[in-house]
């Protein structure tokens, strides 16, 4: 199908079909595979962010020092 003749039927639509394909495409464009190998793990997650191209100087580990007891709220 041509890109005009596409457009013709869609502006032919009653507005809650029009809604419907909105959304869809929106959806579309929001769940595309822009990330092919999406980490497991949040620590995997921010390894791979951009944060962690940081200068050395900036320690974003875990402090061993602290307790790692049971949560308590």
């Amino acid at each position: 199908m041509v890109i005009p003749e596409l457009e013709q039927q869609l502006l032919q639509l009653p507005p809650n079909d029009k809604l419907y394909i909105i959304q869809l495409l929106a959806q579309s464009l929001t769940t595309s595979n822009t990330h092919p190998e999406q980490p497991s793990k949040l620590s995997e997650f921010f390894r791979q962010s951009p944060l962690a191209e940081l200068p050395e100087e900036l320690d974003l580990s875990r402090d061993p020092s602290l307790p790692r007891d049971g949560f308590t709220p």
